[in-house]
């Protein structure tokens, strides 16, 4: 059996993945025929992988391929808060948030798994979906989705979303422990979301988890017709 020349954290994920939708298949065939051509060997000789690594990861979920990508990898988040007074215009996103923050942020290896596969989405806010900023990704050799490809706004899609009603509710939780004449503190009111994002940059099982609900997002978008779901 020849082995992978380019092996790779990135080329295992897909592997795993594809190990375990051969294994359903394989079990769908079964029940329907009583029997598959797809085993263990013809796996292993189709991913080029060892009959042991296929053993390992013959009963494996596709949600425990996510949580198994990217274990020891360093990857980190970012958070940027604007500075008061300031409005979320595409003078400041262009001049200050992309350029000081989100792209040298994306070039650092020490942040993504990959630097030369970043991708940057925008929700297509009007300072991030203006032409003055498409074109300076654009000359900043950034991959992104630009305004033909972005689909329409799903909030239940959007794990992101839940990333925020979270942050809100602790923030909120925080803000009524404090006494009331700090309440409505500005600085208080930083120091609370700067200390609930910091919390959250650790919290690697509540983004695996998120991630690993896509599937049934989809499936439940699916079945709403589009429409609203639980998530």
């Amino acid at each position: 059996m020849a082995s992978l020349l380019h092996d790779s954290e990135e080329q295992r994920f897909v592997d795993r993945i594809r190990c375990t939708t051969y294994c359903e298949i394989s079990d769908e065939m079964i029940a329907a025929t009583g029997s598959s051509f797809i085993t263990r060997q013809w796996i292993s000789k189709k991913l080029r992988r060892s009959g042991d690594w296929v053993r390992r990861h013959w009963n494996n979920t596709i949600e425990e391929c996510y949580t198994q990508f990217g274990r020891g990898r360093p990857q980190r988040l970012l958070w940027v808060l604007k500075e008061h007074g300031q409005s979320w215009d595409g003078a400041y996103f262009r001049e200050i948030i992309l350029p000081q923050h989100v792209i040298p942020f994306l070039r650092d290896p020490a942040n993504v798994l990959d630097t030369d596969e970043v991708i940057f989405l925008h929700d297509k806010a009007s300072c991030m979906k203006a032409n003055a900023t498409q074109h300076l990704l654009e000359d900043e050799g950034m991959k992104f989705w630009g305004n033909s490809i972005w689909p329409g706004n799903s909030p239940d899609m959007n794990p992101a979303e839940n990333i925020g009603a979270i942050i809100k509710d602790k923030v909120e939780e925080l803000m009524s422990s404090e006494d009331r004449q700090n309440r409505y503190n500005y600085d208080i009111l930083k120091t609370n979301v700067e200390n609930t994002l910091k919390d959250l940059e650790n919290d690697t099982d509540l983004f695996i988890d998120l991630l690993c609900s896509m599937r049934k997002r989809f499936d439940a978008l699916k079945a709403a017709g589009g429409g609203h779901t639980n998530f």
